[in-house]
């Protein structure tokens, strides 16, 4: 017998399962038969369609992946309906005038033109709680989720114990087929602290949303970090904490009005966490009779096209969203592809924003 036509008789008894006669590679119906299971069931399974409990579903990944059976991904895409679905589950915080960040829906547009350029069907689905995302998952509405905005634990764990292809954006579960996509912002918060030190600045501020968001916590844990570093004075009054209903132009500019009202001592730099929030900070400068950057220089980040048109443009982040929305989909595509693959054996994806110095910072004391 030729060596290539030799088998890991081994490894076959140990599984039940290897290359079919004549070198076929194995299929479904022997996985089927040596599991005890029906063929559709073993179809359901790989594809995650609903109606196989979780573990069952594990019991078939495992016996395929040491069959070694890798799934034909486009035929079996183009037999059953001639585009990928992915829904976007989108859970923004909302202002109480029903404001949402700018950024945010920059963001919606880039995936959806992402999603346009791949040739998949796109649809935004806003986020109304557990049962319904499970209604959904149940009628098979689509074949892959991105999760983008606030989204509980709980609801990543539904997901990642449905086996269903996920891509959380600024999530932090990495878990079954969920794999967070990450914006480095404790980067961008550690380097426009340097770039503020470097002008001189001693006393700085942040203006940042809930710790427990990724996002926000990447800006509180790269501002302390630079501010322990070049022993800067940043008193725990100047670090503001915004609650979601705060997340907006008024709520930045109300929160950091009594910060700036007292002249005595007061930053000369404040650093935000997204645009929107330092169009609030201009705001609350304006109000206090301070300069930009005479008396306070401000940074912010998503480099928003209303950044440069601001009253002087705004120092910020360019988050280039069409990079993210590409690193978004092109982890979406490779769990498609493969319905065996788990977060696990994916390289964790993370965009870096590049900064874009402007005119609202300048030298301290100025």
């Amino acid at each position: 017998m030729p060596k290539h036509a030799l088998r890991n008789r081994a490894g076959e008894r140990e599984a039940g399962l290897g290359k079919g006669g004549r070198g076929r590679q194995v299929g479904i119906k022997q996985i089927a038969a040596e599991l005890g299971v029906s063929v559709g069931t073993v179809s359901r399974a790989l594809n995650n369609r609903y109606g196989v409990d979780p573990e069952t579903r594990e019991r078939v990944i495992a016996a395929a992946k040491r069959a070694g059976y890798v799934p034909d991904a486009a035929a079996r895409r183009l037999k059953s309906h001639p585009l990928w679905r992915v829904a976007l589950l989108f859970a923004p915080f909302v202002g109480p005038g029903g404001e949402i960040n700018p950024a945010a829906v920059a963001t919606v547009e880039a995936l959806r033109a992402e999603a346009q350029r791949r040739g998949l069907e796109f649809q935004l689905v806003e986020y109304r709680g557990d049962a319904d995302v499970v209604a959904r998952c149940e009628a098979g509405e689509f074949d892959a989720a991105i999760t983008y905005g606030h989204f509980e634990p709980a609801t990543l764990e539904l997901l990642a114990g449905r086996g269903l292809p996920t891509v959380s954006l600024q999530g932090r579960m990495r878990a079954g087929r969920v794999v967070p996509v990450r914006v480095d912002t404790r980067a961008a918060a550690y380097e426009a602290v340097l770039y503020l030190a470097a002008l001189g600045h001693r006393r700085v501020g942040l203006v940042a949303g809930p710790e427990t968001e990724l996002h926000h916590r990447g800006f509180y844990e790269g501002f302390a970090a630079a501010v322990d570093e070049f022993s800067l004075e940043s008193p725990a009054e100047w670090r503001l904490a915004l609650g979601a209903d705060q997340l907006n132009v008024r709520g930045a500019a109300s929160a950091l009005a009594p910060v700036l009202a007292d002249a005595a001592r007061r930053p000369s730099a404040v650093v935000f966490a997204s645009d929107w929030l330092a169009c609030g900070g201009l705001e609350a400068a304006r109000a206090a009779g301070l300069g930009v950057p005479r008396d306070l220089s401000v940074t912010g980040f998503d480099d928003l096209p209303i950044a440069a048109e601001q009253t002087p443009p705004l120092t910020t982040f360019d988050v280039h969203l069409d990079r993210l929305a590409e690193t978004v989909f092109e982890a979406a595509t490779r769990l498609l592809e493969n319905p065996l693959l788990s977060a696990a054996e994916l390289e964790e994806p993370r965009v870096r924003a590049d900064f874009v110095k402007r005119g609202s910072c300048g030298l301290a004391g100025r």
